[in-house]
């Protein structure tokens, strides 16, 4: 897997200036080499994530508890023997290298981040990262002073695992629940894990069976699957058989081991995850290579058909106007004479002022273009795309198109297109390494 992560990190410093010429941002912009595997927790207020949190490490208490909200932002929990908390822009500093494509959610955020250094067995083998509580606020204008829906994105994008709290008494999904399942975590379904936390409060299976019910209707109405993640019964404390209302907790408990033995183990996830993330950024950047340089060379072709006309247009105008000037002087164009010199002037002005107008004439026609090709992307896609739907793999590569269409469309209608020279052969080379990229997880697996 070194080996691996090695090519992967390598790969990423390669494709940077690739990527920057084209606007595109890599999700994961680097790759700690033998880096410890991270999970999020996300969940509803009150849910019991931080007291989840605080038994899977054992005691002292690492998060703060209550019932009541207790923290407003994100606490990346990560191994060290010697213990301190870091706030603020410096926190990022302490985390892994992956952690850095953070920095681009602004100061707003990273007020909002903490890192805590604790000497647990446990974050020897995982990183952990906690989340505030989602909640409806009363007024609807009401938000948080940083773009949460972008921070969890980057987060899921980041983690290896995803475990997403419910708890008995709010088993609904919360406005920023719906955003978060619906946007934030498309395309990471293959990360989740749904807990229905609290399963010690149950007073009867009446009770449980009517909160599970709810769970899977509202999960349904926000996840894009036709079929539900597995949904973990759990809760926090020591083990045991009989919940405070007397229902028998006996297949609760296998839950939640089955649960701790999926937090516990999450190496293989790691893999899958850094693999993913390297191929859909390295993919997602010859997509976009792909249309930009379609029409680029569009815009390219116009420009060129224009300047070949213009520059005609420009010479036969300046040449009549010569001769039309010089027979109405009378003046010979081909013996130097002030009224031959002034028939070459009088050429030479109509000539620029064709080449002025030929020139305005381009830029307009290209503008027009431009806004037309903006708004035609998926045209360009589907062309670029032919030979895939050809074979049938054009449903995951629209899927994956639908990630960075309106961003690829406002670059095509605004951003300088200076494109690399030899763009479509660096393009090959990206599209080699990317197709190769299993082969080199499988030989790598195998060596390890």
């Amino acid at each position: 897997m070194e080996r691996f992560e090695k090519q992967l990190s390598k790969a990423y410093k390669r494709f940077a200036p690739l990527a920057q010429s084209y606007y595109y941002t890599f999700s994961r912009p680097s790759v700690t080499v033998g880096g410890t595997p991270t999970v999020i927790f996300l969940g509803n207020h009150s849910s019991g994530k931080s007291s989840l949190v605080n038994w899977i490490l054992g005691a002292p208490p690492v998060q703060d508890t209550g019932v009541a909200p207790t923290d407003d932002g994100f606490t990346v929990i990560i191994y060290g023997e010697n213990e301190e908390d870091i706030v603020g822009p410096a926190a990022v500093a302490r985390l892994p290298e992956e952690f850095r494509a953070m920095e681009p959610l602004g100061p707003s955020f990273l007020q909002h981040l903490k890192v805590k250094v604790r000497n647990r067995e446990m974050l020897k083998r995982v990183n952990i990262v906690d989340s505030p509580g989602m909640i409806d606020s009363a007024a609807a204008e009401s938000q948080r002073d940083y773009d949460f829906n972008e921070t969890v994105r980057r987060l899921a994008q980041l983690c290896d695992m995803v475990f997403f709290l419910f708890d008995p008494e709010k088993p609904g999904t919360t406005g920023e629940t719906v955003n978060v399942f619906s946007t934030c975590l498309r395309g990471a379904e293959f990360k989740l894990r749904v807990l229905l936390n609290k399963c010690d409060a149950f007073t009867s299976l009446y009770d449980f069976a009517r909160a599970y019910g709810t769970l899977c209707w509202n999960l349904s109405r926000v996840l894009r699957t036709k079929d539900l993640p597995k949904i973990f019964t759990t809760y926090s404390g020591e083990e045991r058989n009989t919940a405070q209302g007397g229902m028998d907790l006996t297949d609760f408990n296998r839950h939640r081991k089955e649960f701790l033995d999926t937090f516990s183990n999450p190496s293989d996830r790691r893999a899958d995850n850094v693999f993913a993330a390297a191929y859909a950024d390295f993919a997602g950047l010859s997509m976009r290579m792909r249309v930009v340089n379609n029409a680029a060379r569009k815009m390219r072709k116009l420009t060129m058909r224009h300047l070949l006309v213009g520059s005609a247009t420009a010479v036969l105008s300046g040449c009549l106007t010569a001769l039309v000037t010089a027979f109405t002087m009378d003046a010979n164009l081909f013996e130097f004479s002030a009224r031959g010199l002034l028939a070459w002037i009088a050429g030479g002005t109509v000539a620029a002022l064709a080449c002025l107008a030929s020139s305005v004439w381009s830029r307009i026609s290209v503008r027009k273009l431009r806004a037309s090709l903006a708004q035609k992307v998926d045209d360009i896609f589907t062309e670029e795309h032919r030979n895939q739907t050809a074979i049938g793999t054009f449903d995951d590569l629209r899927q994956r198109w639908g990630g960075i269409r309106t961003e690829t469309a406002d670059i095509i209608d605004h951003a300088p297109l200076s494109l690399p020279i030899f763009a479509e052969r660096k393009r090959a080379a990206l599209d080699r390494f990317t197709s190769g990229l299993l082969d080199a997880l499988t030989k790598s697996s195998r060596q390890a």
